[in-house]
């Protein structure tokens, strides 16, 4: 079973009158593209060429409305004209951040093509998403896709379709598995019942956000949390670090859909400040952690979202227990640093430290791993043993530890 890394937290505020910019077609005379994909943590990571480069990765994430670039420096090899300078603030601790933007881009992507495409490039350096991944991941794309086409996400069997939302019909089990949207500045809303860890249920409105690994994040001031909770890094925006809590509520009901002992975040007010008069009032986010346990059509045309149980269905919520996250450094993302210890988690009590740089994981070296399975050895389940065999500085150090839930 794979095991959440940090809830990927990314919502872009940028001062620019909206409207749709993309303008996609097919490539072909065809009703709808198949595209392979990859997912990692829930993550869809889609090919996408800009103005004829070579193919990059980039997230395709419903909670984001203007395309954005995360690695700068590959811009000189996408003769970019129309830049200017604006100013941009996500979820984090920190304050707005220069960028650029840069006008009437070409997007495209296996068997469609998209014009006159805005795309925000980020300061060198803000955010790696690649060193998450442990592989090239070169910004994230949203509404540009999902406002042009319906989009398909198989979870399962790993591929993205782009349909023609004027020739698209669902049918059979897509077709008895639908529930309303409403589309708010590019990003989908839908109503949905959470009760909380008092039993006291709540409906209300949710922002759909795929780019979010976790299952459920809560915004409302005035939610209750619960008492049994931990402290820790719940992800990274675009102005810093993202703290907060964690605790499980008691259920969370998407239609006729419902999950039972769900992991929530609690973001901390000061990385919320963003927040506040921008876009309206919404309770929380709901992320791939639930998402991901369907196959997913979102209809934005016609204001859709279509779902259909996957194998992933009734697996339990978790969490990282072990407490540690992880970044991929070096030429080939195999050099495996860890970048925080939640305080009082079972690493820490370990003796694990922030830059470690682990050399083997319950005896296997780390050249016959991947960020993946890193991750899946260091949170397989409660009551396993870790070993780890770090570097900190010049000495090498063997540490142990058991897998104990906090929640």
């Amino acid at each position: 079973m794979k095991r959440s890394a940090t809830y990927l937290l990314l919502v872009l505020m940028l001062v620019l009158p909206f409207h749709s910019q993309a303008g996609f077609t097919f490539r072909e005379d065809v009703k709808w593209v198949k595209i392979p994909v990859e997912i990692i943590n829930n993550i869809v990571l889609i090919p996408v060429r800009i103005n004829g480069s070579f193919e990059m990765n980039f997230i395709l994430d419903t909670g984001v409305r203007t395309t954005i670039l995360t690695e700068p420096l590959v811009t000189s090899f996408l003769s970019l004209d129309s830049i200017e300078n604006v100013r941009v603030r996500g979820l984090g601790e920190g304050s707005a951040i220069d960028a650029v933007l840069a006008r009437n881009v070409s997007i495209s992507m296996p068997g469609v093509v998209g014009k006159g495409i805005n795309i925000i490039i980020l300061p060198q350096g803000l955010i790696s998403y690649s060193e998450m991944f442990g592989k090239p991941v070169f910004g994230i794309i949203g509404y540009e896709v999902f406002g042009q086409f319906v989009v398909e996400i198989n979870y399962q069997q790993k591929y993205v379709k782009l349909y023609n939302p004027f020739e698209f019909k669902a049918r059979g089990k897509w077709k008895r598995n639908r529930l309303p949207i409403t589309i708010k500045r590019g990003k989908p809303y839908i109503q949905a019942r959470l009760v909380d860890h008092e039993g006291e249920a709540i409906e209300s409105e949710w922002l759909i956000d795929t780019g979010a690994s976790q299952a459920v994040a809560l915004f409302h001031d005035e939610l209750e949390i619960p008492d049994r909770t931990i402290e820790t890094l719940l992800g990274k925006g675009l102005s810093g670090d993202v703290f907060g809590k964690l605790g499980r509520v008691q259920a969370f009901q998407l239609g006729k859909h419902q999950f039972r002992d769900v992991i929530a975040g609690f973001p901390d007010p000061s990385s919320l400040n963003m927040i506040a008069g921008t876009e309206g009032q919404w309770y929380g986010n709901l992320g791939a952690e639930i998402m991901s346990r369907f196959n997913v059509i979102f209809d934005y045309t016609h204001g859709y979202l279509y779902l259909v149980k996957n194998n992933k269905y009734k697996k339990p919520f978790t969490y990282n227990i072990s407490g540690i996250e992880v970044m991929a450094k070096g030429n080939q993302f195999q050099s495996f640093i860890i970048s925080y210890v939640r305080p009082n988690s079972p690493a820490a009590e370990a003796g694990i430290q922030i830059n470690d740089e682990i050399l083997a994981l319950n005896g296997l070296p780390i050249t016959n791993l991947n960020i993946g399975d890193m991750y899946l050895n260091l949170n397989k389940r409660i009551g396993k043993r870790v070993s780890l065999k770090v570097r900190r500085g010049d000495l090498t150090l063997k540490k142990r530890f058991e897998l104990v839930s906090e929640l």
